[in-house]
């Protein structure tokens, strides 16, 4: 079993295409990440940088991915005010 601390240290490869977001299967280091621009350490800052970037590979801290999900579709619904 990991510790938190290898946990924290962990990131998952994304590929948002199109507004759509999924892991390759692909998981990194922090060594390995360094420098990079892309790494994302929320799911939020995941969604900012792929709407400031655009479609790309990013690194996602692994505990970070919501559970139980294959894709995500980052485009946002909006809703009518009044």
């Amino acid at each position: 079993m990991p510790e938190t601390s290898d946990l924290a240290r962990s990131f998952d490869e994304i590929q948002v295409y199109d507004n759509i977001a999924e892991r390759t299967g692909v998981s990194l280091d922090r060594a390995g990440v360094r420098g990079h621009g892309r790494v994302c350490r929320s799911f939020t800052e995941l969604f900012a940088k792929a709407r400031r970037f655009g479609d790309g590979y990013y690194y996602l801290v692994s505990t970070a991915w919501p559970a139980g999900t294959q894709s995500v579709n980052l485009s946002r619904e909006w809703a009518a005010l009044g």
